[in-house]
């Protein structure tokens, strides 16, 4: 008999039950947590490697581009056979990167950070051990010998690389592969701009479009580790060395809006250069063999005459930062100048980047419009050379597409953050602009890659990916059955609020979900196809 106001005995099957529920929950949760802190330790020894990697990627590019000029120096008595044995020099120079490239690894060709989204979205294998070396020294050839070519692209892909590498020798889970790589390439770019949350920006904005808590956990504690090799190796100081400008006044915000529009209508038209380029090139039978030849001497000869178009840039961007870079004659000269090489040297198939000549072209767009607009009104009292920070960021929003990595990364790299206001107003107008008339120029080479070799999907295992639902998207507010997701992917489950759902087909989806999916291993080129159902469309 029970006492009045007592419940009923517990059963003690239930009890027995619950209790072995709570110990299976307990032992999950902990098996969780190792796996994710496992992972973490892993993603801070990538970004440690591609932290070395690009340090040493770094110092080569500077030893290599200091002899190309000590050279020309040296060279400069020879008049006109100097200038021919500068051309040579960069035509031996190109047509050996190129070689290398074609010879052991092509998918080392261009900036890497096309091919590395492919690799992302399993559309591509990558081969990283002949891909490192080939980067390396392919890209030291052809940047030293004048190629207008960025570090930057190289070394993001390297450290990509890197992730795939370590992923193989320590055996990292299905699931973590795709996070180590995309850390190593955030962390590949901390290095090369010293730039840590740059980096860790890059990945969630360009790489991933995802923000897991695993993705952004890995992606900055890779970027935090490969910044600190950088600053222990190469100093704290910020990657350009140049005194803080002024905050300008509201008066001059005008100005800026042009920096802005300028720069958004030149990155389409550079992104279809970039794009484009080759074919137009070859359309004029320019045999392909002989192509990075060619641009190597054509490189070598503007190297000759004007050192300031010619390699990555990183001279001449401080140069105009200190306000060295005088005459408008002489910015248009450069920015022509820089602007064809540029295109060129991407057309030429040799491992290089196209980050650093976007800084230096926005720099000159906003170098230009910032003298103009103190000599027209003088009383602003701007400085022209705090325009140039502004358009490298506009540019890069322009071009890329991705204004946040951008803004970020020329605020780390200047360390000025009294330019804020005009840099966001101009990025942003750049971004608008660009964005109606061109698609960002690493989405159209990957696209135009793809359209021109076709899609190459081996057989595989099932694989597991997941998608950050964002607010507008087709996916948010649909039901599970309204979906219509290609064949071969079935949605697995929902995380909301820290709680996982197991989906019906009335479930309903909803923004900022994470939402897991599986595809078959045949079936690989439709993730892109539910990534972008994801995603807020324009």
């Amino acid at each position: 008999m029970t006492q009045e106001g007592s419940g009923p005995s517990p059963n003690p099957e239930e009890a027995v039950e619950r209790a072995l529920h709570r110990e299976r929950e307990r032992r999950r949760q902990s098996l969780l947590v190792a796996r994710r802190r496992d992972l973490f330790l892993r993603a801070a020894l990538v970004g440690v490697v591609a932290g070395l990697v690009g340090v040493l990627f770094q110092w080569s590019l500077f030893g290599a581009e200091s002899f190309a000029r000590w050279l020309r120096e040296l060279l400069s008595s020879w008049g006109f056979l100097g200038a021919v044995s500068l051309a040579g020099v960069g035509a031996c120079a190109g047509g050996a990167s190129a070689w290398m490239t074609r010879r052991y690894n092509p998918a080392a060709a261009g900036s890497g950070i096309p091919n590395l989204k492919a690799v992302l979205l399993q559309l591509r294998p990558i081969k990283w051990k002949s891909l490192l070396p080939v980067k390396f020294f392919g890209g030291v050839l052809a940047i030293g010998g004048g190629m207008s070519l960025g570090r930057e692209g190289p070394t993001v892909q390297m450290g990509g690389a890197v992730g795939a590498m370590l992923a193989d020798l320590l055996r990292a889970p299905k699931r973590g592969r795709r996070q180590l790589i995309a850390s190593g390439a955030g962390a590949g770019l901390a290095a090369a701009f010293n730039a840590p949350l740059a980096g860790f920006v890059f990945v969630l904005e360009e790489l991933q479009r995802e923000m897991s808590a695993l993705t952004y956990g890995m992606a900055l504690t890779a970027a935090v580790a490969g910044d600190i090799v950088v600053r222990y190796l190469v100093g704290q100081l910020p990657s350009f060395s140049i005194k803080n400008y002024p905050t300008p006044p509201l008066t001059a915000l005008p100005a800026y809006v042009l920096v802005g529009v300028l720069c958004g209508l030149v990155a389409v038209l550079f992104n279809h250069m970039i794009v484009n380029g080759r074919s137009w090139l070859t359309s004029f039978r320019v045999p392909g063999e002989w192509l990075p030849w060619i641009v190597g001497g054509i490189a070598g000869l503007v190297l000759w005459f004007l050192p300031d178009a010619a390699g990555g840039g990183h001279f001449t961007a401080e140069r105009i930062l200190r306000g060295e870079v005088n005459g408008v004659g002489l910015i248009l000269a450069i920015f022509v100048v820089k602007f064809l090489l540029t295109g060129l040297s991407y057309a030429a198939g040799v491992p290089g980047g196209i980050f650093a000549p976007m800084l230096v072209l926005g720099s000159l767009i906003g170098l230009a419009v910032g003298k103009l607009s103190g000599l027209a009104f003088p009383l602003l009292g701007t400085v022209p050379a705090a325009f140039a920070v502004v358009g490298m960021a506009a540019f890069f929003a322009g071009s890329v597409r991705a204004p946040l990595t951008g803004i970020v990364l020329i605020l780390e790299m200047t360390q000025n953050y009294e330019q804020l206001l005009p840099l966001l107003l101009a990025s942003l107008i750049a971004y608008f602009i660009a964005d109606t008339m061109s698609k960002p120029v690493y989405d159209a080479l990957l696209e135009k890659e793809l359209n021109t070799s076709g899609i190459v999907v081996e057989e595989s295992d099932p694989v597991l990916f997941h998608v950050a639902v964002e607010v507008g998207s087709r996916m948010d507010g649909s039901k599970v059955k309204e979906l219509g997701l290609p064949q071969g992917v079935l949605l697995v489950s929902i995380r909301r609020h820290g709680q996982e759902i197991i989906p019906k087909g009335d479930t309903r989806i909803l923004a900022g979900d994470e939402v897991a999916f599986i595809a078959a291993g045949s079936k690989l080129e439709e993730v892109q196809t539910v990534r972008e159902a994801a995603t807020a469309e324009g």
